[in-house]
Parts: structure tokens; sequence; C-alpha cells
């Protein structure tokens, strides 16, 4: 009788183990779970993985750390995490081709470590793949840049037109105001020979822009990014 109980016993403990929830479905349907995690909260991400090693599994993915929300992270957020593991989850997203990482850790490049040209290249990048603040800073350096070429030249204009295209220009000022604004920058990110100016001739406003101009009539993306890249320069030069 006792015998007779303990194999039914472990028949009903391996019946209930393989069909546990985990074990009904796929890991690809578990990875689509937790990019759909890591996209709402970083911290219920880390809870998923330290769940049980089929959950660590599908979170350790290039898609998941792509779609994390790093957003929410402070763009110099490099100040409290540098030397600790959230850094190397923040490295680990950027290397996922997560915008808002890259715009991070490019940051944390061009000024906490002084690599200027590694740093704009993040920044570039991250603006390629659409991240807003990264398309300001970007055409902002690109159009700063001492040495720069006619494409970085174009390059700065089509990022500072999507940030105008998306009505986002003083939010991304002021974002970086506040980066800026912090003692901790002692690295000039550009040493600018001549900021770039309006190129087109056909254009009415090039050269009449100033503080008392009205913006919302200039038409001009060329005249637009002349003028906010004079303020940008008295943002970010060290008080």
């Amino acid at each position: 009788m006792v015998g007779s109980f303990q194999k039914g016993k472990t028949k009903l403990d391996v019946s209930i183990q393989h069909e546990c929830l985990p074990n009904l479905l796929p890991l690809e349907i578990w990875l689509s779970i937790a990019t759909m995690v890591a996209s709402n909260s970083i911290k219920d991400l880390f809870n998923m993985q330290a769940s049980c090693r089929l959950f660590a599994s599908a979170c350790n993915s290039d898609t998941v750390y792509k779609h994390a929300l790093v957003s929410v992270l402070p763009i110099a957020c490099f100040l409290d995490y540098f030397g600790r593991p959230a850094m190397t989850f923040l490295r680990r997203c950027a290397k996922a081709r997560n915008p808002a990482a890259m715009l991070r850790v490019g940051m944390s490049h061009l000024f906490w470590c002084g690599h200027r040209r590694s740093g704009i290249q993040t920044l570039t990048e991250a603006a390629e793949l659409g991240d807003m603040e990264a398309c300001y800073i970007s055409a902002m350096l690109l159009l700063l840049l001492g040495d720069k070429t006619d494409d970085e030249i174009r390059r700065g204009f089509k990022f500072f037109g999507v940030v105008c295209e998306f009505g986002a220009v003083e939010r991304c000022r002021e974002v970086l105001m506040q980066v800026f604004a912090g003692p901790w920058s002692d690295i000039p990110p550009v040493d600018p020979e001549e900021p770039v100016s309006c190129r087109s001739g056909s254009c009415r406003t090039r050269g009449t822009i100033d503080d008392a101009s009205d913006l919302s009539s200039v038409s001009c993306v060329q005249c637009l990014a002349e003028y906010e890249v004079r303020k940008f320069l008295g943002t970010s030069k060290p008080q």
C-alpha cells in the first residue's frame, strides 16, 4: 500500500511539473512577454529576471534590452551609476541599439570621458533611431564642430529639422539646459571655429533672426538651426 501510494505521488509530481505554466509556453512567447515588461518598467524586468532560469533566459535578449524603458532615467545618470551594475545594464541596452540608452552612454563618452568623436558618433546613431533629445544635441554638436564636414552640416540640419517637425525644440532645449546646469562637466563638447550659418541663397530671413524675432513666421530650417546654435552656445558654457 505504501509503495503504491509513493508511486502514485511520484507520477502526480511529474505531471504537475510538466503542466506548470512556464513549460506550457515556448520561449518565444516568454520573450515577447519580457519585452513588454521591459518597455513598461525596468524594475519589473529585474524582478522577472530573478524569478527563475526560464525567465532569466527570456530577459537576456537583445530584443528585450532594445525596448527597455531607459528614458525614465536622467540623461546624466552616469554620474550616479558609473562603476555600478546599473551602468553595465545601460551599456547592454545601448549595445542592443536602445536609442535612449545610446543617448545616455553617448553623453557619458562625450562629457565624462572626454571622447568627443566616439561620443558624437553614439549620439548621432541614437538620433538616427529616432531619439528626440539625441536629434537635438546631435544637431547642435555637428553644426558647432570646428572641423565639421559638409556631410556633418547636412546631417545637423536634418536632425534639427526632425526636432522642428515634432515641435520639440523648446522641450529639448530645457532638458539639455538642466543637464548643462550641473557642475560635473569641465570638458567642452566642441571647440567651434565658426558656428554654421544659413546657406540658402533664396532665404529671406538669412542673418536677420535675433531674440526679438517671431520664430513662428520663420520657415527656413537652416535659419532656425543657426539661431538655436547661438542659444545652445550660451546654455552649454560653464557657469
